[in-house]
């Protein structure tokens, strides 16, 4: 279930204006972010798919984290870099769509020799259709080794009909035990799920959504 398709001409130029009005400082972490640190090693590295203004990256990062963010917005991937530049942080942003056939090389081509890494991703599987969540998850596949983690947050069916603070753009409506279905078919076995709300409040938005936390090469049964 979704909210009307737009192009993809008016969907880039959206996020762009979107992007492009942020404030120029570092923003307070969300709830996700806190509760992901916490589930990673301190060594774990997290790559940021659909970092939009850099808020949990750039959060990432000045807790000793190797980070790598990836937006389809141009835009956006400058305002991260400003940041981080400006605030000293050891943080790489890369512009590309989730389909694009060269993103796993770049990003792996950015990554530690070694070590674990986190495939993270709050508030974008509802923001892209059908078809780019399949290419996410191919790219998640080949970006996770085996004990690697796969962890996202969206807002679910029972969402649709609840006020949104933000204003109108794409969004679709996720079914989370079909998403879990499709993340075990590219090789990730369920660690963590809840859903419900209170997790994702932003004023009067009081989005009902589902966190995932999926482990690769862990299946059991």
């Amino acid at each position: 279930m979704s909210e009307t398709p737009i192009s993809e001409e008016a969907r880039e130029s959206y996020w762009n204006q979107f992007y492009g009005a942020r404030a120029s400082t570092l923003a307070v972490p969300s709830q996700f972010a806190l509760f992901v640190l916490g589930e990673t090693d301190d060594g774990c590295a997290i790559i940021d798919v659909g970092c939009g203004t850099g808020r949990d990256a750039l959060y990432f990062s000045s807790q000793g984290r190797k980070v790598i963010g990836v937006d389809a917005s141009v835009a956006g991937v400058e305002h991260c870099s400003g940041l981080a530049a400006g605030n000293g942080l050891d943080a790489r942003f890369l512009a590309a769509t989730i389909d694009s056939a060269t993103l796993a090389d770049e990003v792996k081509a950015l990554l530690p020799q070694g070590g674990a890494t986190c495939v993270y991703a709050r508030f974008f599987v509802h923001a892209i259709n059908d078809e780019e969540e399949q290419a996410f998850l191919a790219l998640a596949s080949s970006l996770c080794r085996e004990g690697d983690l796969l962890a996202v947050e969206f807002r679910t069916l029972r969402d649709a009909q609840l006020a949104k603070e933000t204003g109108a753009h794409y969004r679709r409506y996720v079914n989370p035990l079909t998403f879990i279905h499709r993340a075990i078919s590219h090789g990730f076995a369920s660690d963590y799920f809840v859903e419900g709300f209170g997790y994702a409040k932003y004023k009067n938005d009081d989005a009902h959504v589902a966190r995932c936390v999926l482990r690769k090469g862990n299946h059991q049964g």
